[in-house]
């Protein structure tokens, strides 16, 4: 019985990770998810979005290289302190700015990108220094659940919010509440975040993360996972956010059909954390992989509702498979290096260049397709 007791409980910082990534997801989720409509909304211009996006892509790299080689002593929690403040930063800009935002674009983008990094580069530290194999299908298990019953709860919520605030004051006055109740929750977060461990290390060396691969042969499964999980991500996921905004008309119900993925990732989460092993997570990860590409290629190619039913189902059931098992592998293959403790920090920079490599070659399918959407969208 007491066995059993060491495995389900989880370290006391982990809880609070658990809490703090939380309310990071849950301002994602109520303004990150509509951010991609805002900007359409303002500007009926698909480059702009992938402009925001992109270079927030390419500086989220940068940002964990900074915070390797030139502020090593900058602790993990602290590291997150900066990136939630400047997450938060970004919605009270856009605050600001209001219907100028398509102007600051490259500003923003930039700001993001840096927080972003801030923010990863201490999350996988403190993921790592206090979890052990032992549980963090059930640490990775309980954030991933959690997220899916915020995606089931808070989208809809928000759209709702944003469809209501155009009969109180103006087509942008919901916005402006979502993206305010963003940063309150990114600000929260921050004060529950001092509480995290230091998780200070060696200085960042770029020969060794170049010799991963070769130093750790089962690294190049993350490496793959990683690149289809970049490509996945944040470009594409902007664009294909406002094509389901085009084909189901406002906020509201783009809203409600991203809680109905929520709930479907709610019951997949749950079973991977109760009954998945380590023994199946590479095959996991990689069938949820490939179930996210295929959903990106769908809905650009056929704008249609079935199309969208088909692009949800594959993200639902994507996502959690992917996730749920990609996040304890990685950490799973660091640990069999002799050095895993003094080289974390390389293996995670390693696949953060990874997703970045995935964002770009994104980026690129964006640009090949721009010209027709846009005509399509306009």
């Amino acid at each position: 019985m007491s066995r059993r007791a060491v495995r389900v409980a989880l370290d006391r910082r982990a809880n609070y990770m658990v809490l703090i990534h939380g309310a990071y997801n849950a301002a994602a989720l109520l303004a990150g998810t509509f951010l991609s409509i805002f900007l359409w909304r303002s500007s009926h211009d698909l480059a702009l979005i992938a402009l925001y996006s992109g270079l927030s892509a390419l500086m989220i790299p940068v940002a964990f290289l900074a915070n390797g080689l030139l502020w090593r002593g900058l602790g993990a929690g602290a590291s997150i302190r900066l990136g939630l403040f400047g997450n938060g930063a970004v919605y009270l800009l856009i605050l600001v700015l209001g219907n100028d935002t398509p102007h600051w674009v490259v500003a923003l983008g930039l700001l993001r990108g840096v927080a972003e990094g801030f923010y990863w580069s201490g999350f996988h530290l403190v993921s790592y220094d206090t979890t052990s194999d032992r549980d963090r299908d059930r640490y990775f298990g309980a954030q991933a659940t959690a997220t899916w019953f915020l995606t089931a709860a808070l989208p809809p919520a928000a759209g709702a919010i944003i469809v209501a605030g155009t009969h109180v004051g103006g087509a942008y006055r919901g916005y402006q509440l979502v993206f305010a109740l963003a940063a309150v929750l990114l600000m929260a977060a921050m004060v529950l975040a001092g509480r995290l461990p230091s998780g200070t290390r060696e200085r960042l060396s770029i020969p060794r993360v170049a010799r991963l691969v070769r130093r750790n042969p089962d690294w190049q499964w993350v490496t793959r996972a990683r690149l289809a999980d970049g490509f996945t991500g944040s470009l594409m996921g902007l664009v294909l956010t406002v094509m389901t905004y085009l084909v189901l008309k406002n906020e509201q119900q783009v809203g409600n059909f991203n809680g109905l993925m929520g709930l479907l990732g709610v019951g997949i989460s749950l079973g991977l954390a109760a009954f998945m092993k380590p023994k199946h997570r590479i095959r996991i990860a990689l069938v949820g992989g490939y179930l996210l590409v295929m959903s990106t290629l769908l809905l650009p190619l056929y704008l249609t509702a079935g199309a969208l039913v088909a692009y949800g189902f594959l993200r639902a059931v994507g996502g959690p498979l992917h996730g749920n098992a990609l996040a304890p592998m990685a950490l799973q293959v660091i640990d069999r290096d002799p050095q895993a403790r003094t080289m974390r920090y390389e293996y995670i920079v390693h696949q953060e260049l990874c997703l970045g490599i995935g964002r770009v070659l994104s980026i690129g399918c964006f640009l090949l397709l721009m010209a027709p959407l846009n005509q399509m969208l306009l």
